[in-house]
């Protein structure tokens, strides 16, 4: 026979034990928001006035980490991603060289996104290549669309 100490916390005791859930629940909330946190949130603006050409063998870029965003309205002007109008090649040169130089050693290498309206000249285009290649880049990746989308 067991003693009588015994006896009565058997008595007392839950035919089902329960796990508590709520440090779990707690540990699950402090890593999202951790990640959050900690995470870089990456926005595109896209440029209203922008109608991009059409390509049917236009193919999405897997990684856009990395990338100066430059566009080319129909007008001739340009603007940066963050919306700043840039007038010259020179200070086309000058941003993507403080932006190749921030991001130099970061993988992958750095790279320009040019999106341009369907209207827009191939002089404007030539002028912001020749100004990211003085920058330091050397990869361009043309802003296209695979349908007319905004016809």
């Amino acid at each position: 026979m067991a003693s009588s100490k015994l006896q009565s916390i058997l008595e007392h005791q839950e035919d089902d034990p329960r796990m508590d859930m709520s440090p779990m629940i707690d540990m699950v909330f402090l890593l999202l928001i951790f990640f959050m946190v900690a995470s870089r949130m990456v926005t595109v603006r896209v440029d209203a006035e922008i109608k991009p050409p059409v390509a049917d063998e236009s193919v999405r870029p897997e990684n856009a980490k990395g990338r100066i965003i430059f566009n080319i309205r129909s007008d001739g002007t340009f603007t940066a991603g963050d919306g700043t109008v840039t007038v010259t090649e020179d200070e086309i040169t000058e941003r993507v060289t403080a932006w190749n130089d921030r991001y130099k050693d970061s993988k992958p290498e750095a790279s320009l996104l040019l999106r341009s309206h369907r209207d827009a000249s191939v002089r404007d285009v030539k002028k912001v290549t020749k100004a990211a290649a003085l920058g330091g880049i050397n990869k361009v990746v043309f802003g296209s669309l695979k349908t007319g989308k905004f016809d």
